[in-house]
């Protein structure tokens, strides 16, 4: 491909971001939801693609586009028996997909290595018109910390191209404030039979970091991350290759760890932290270093019961059931009762994780979902003279405890990693290969 120019590659980065292709046409969906149903973002929107995006693509490839909104999407797609046969010349020249939702088979290796200056720049925003988002709702804990987030279908099953986006925009400037991959040990961390892990994938920059590399080309998305600017107080993090990473809190092994819906560089194998994942698949910015001792306390953070799992009595009597009898048929179950002023106070259960959020939740009048509401003080405070039933797999309450309660239907299981029967299965069931933790 001898012209190489700016608009072209925009319109690919759009096609990557958005694009699906199929035989001799193509959709390419801006995913704006509410964020572009709001009137005047609509009106915006609507300028944008056809003053820019329909223009592009006349001048470009001599083919109109046009554009339909429905289920929260915008829709631009070629007007009928249009030749689209040299944008898909194009696409093979840069190593990408022809066919199918683009993302899912994105390699950016081959269009890295032949883009230089505003190309690569102009590529990069049709990404970023696409995937990224600027709701006031991305944010570092609060509303002085605003995040662009670069939201990846968990669907693609695509890590390559998520570690390969980041990757490129750190080598750019940028500083990445955080990534969230799609992986069972990033969104439920805690509970092992926790369905809703399937959140997708996120790469996620301060504003102002953003904002000092790229841009985006639609002018909704510019109006909108310029205000939102404005309200970042918080400072950049460190590079990612100098950071120091915080002890993070231990990671349940889950039911879907192995499942076939990861692909096979991450399947069976557990992460303590995004980092963790950077580290395992290769990017060169990853902070090595400090994977390297989580590592070495591995111990410390592997757990092989439910740190929290709440839901019906029956429902965990028998997730422990199926815990006995895995890892250890020839022992039986032993429940006592006891206060939940010492369940809460005893030294014996201090490194049980979750028991004070379980009790609110046994406890709560009201839910949301399985959280209390109200205040988790005010709830165990109301209840300290109640009686619990406290079952464990063998004498001495250890291993995984479940704690229910006959006054209603409610009730936890909880565990501590420093068990003794949890460290066996580490030892046992776990091995280490580089920066990779493998499950047996």
């Amino acid at each position: 491909m001898s012209d190489v120019n700016h608009i072209k590659v925009y319109l690919l980065g759009l096609l990557v971001g958005g694009g699906k292709i199929d035989k001799d046409t193509f959709l390419i969906d801006l995913p704006f939801k509410k964020w572009g149903m709001e009137p005047t973002r609509m009106n915006t929107i609507a300028v944008d693609i056809l003053t820019k995006i329909c223009e592009y693509f006349h001048f470009t490839y001599k083919f109109n586009v046009t554009y339909e909104i429905g289920n929260g999407k915008w829709l631009i797609k070629p007007i009928k028996n249009s030749n689209i046969s040299v944008l898909l010349d194009d696409l093979k020249f840069f190593g990408l997909p022809t066919e199918g939702f683009i993302l899912s088979k994105t390699d950016l290796t081959e269009i890295k290595l032949k883009l230089k200056g505003i190309n690569v720049e102009s590529f990069l925003s049709g990404i970023f018109d696409t995937r990224a988002s600027v709701t006031l709702s991305h944010r570092r804990f609060t509303g002085n910390a605003p995040v662009v987030s670069v939201e990846i279908p968990g669907s693609t099953r695509n890590f390559l191209f998520v570690l390969q986006l980041c990757s490129w925009l750190t080598d750019l400037g940028s500083v990445t404030d955080q990534i969230l991959y799609n992986h069972p040990n990033q969104h439920a961390a805690s509970d092992p039979n926790y369905n809703g892990w399937k959140k997708g994938f996120k790469i996620r920059f301060l504003v102002k970091s953003f904002l000092a590399n790229y841009s985006f080309a639609l002018q909704a998305k510019s109006h909108d991350v310029i205000y939102i600017e404005k309200k970042q107080n918080k400072e950049e993090q460190v590079p990612c290759h100098l950071r120091k990473l915080r002890q993070p809190s231990s990671i349940t092994i889950h039911a879907d760890q192995n499942s076939r819906e990861l692909p096979e560089e991450v399947r069976n194998k557990i992460f303590f932290h995004y980092h963790h994942f950077c580290a395992v698949l290769g990017c060169p910015h990853a902070p090595v270093k400090e994977i390297e001792e989580l590592i070495l306390r591995r111990h410390t953070l592997i757990n092989f019961f439910p740190k929290l799992s709440k839901g019906l009595s029956i429902n965990l009597l028998e997730g422990l059931n199926n815990i006995k009898e895995k890892y250890f048929p020839k022992s039986d179950l032993f429940t006592k009762n006891i206060t939940v002023n010492e369940l809460i106070t005893n030294d014996a259960f201090k490194n049980y994780s979750g028991i004070r959020q379980g009790l609110a939740y046994i406890f709560a009048e009201t839910l949301k979902g399985k959280r209390h509401s109200g205040s988790m003080q005010a709830i165990l405070d109301l209840h300290l003279t109640k009686v619990v039933k406290v079952t464990s797999i063998g004498e001495g309450l250890v291993g995984p405890l479940l704690i229910t309660t006959e006054t209603t239907e409610r009730a936890f299981l909880c565990s501590s990693v420093n068990d003794k029967l949890n460290q066996e299965l580490i030892d046992k069931y776990t091995e280490v290969d580089n920066y990779s933790i493998r499950i047996k």
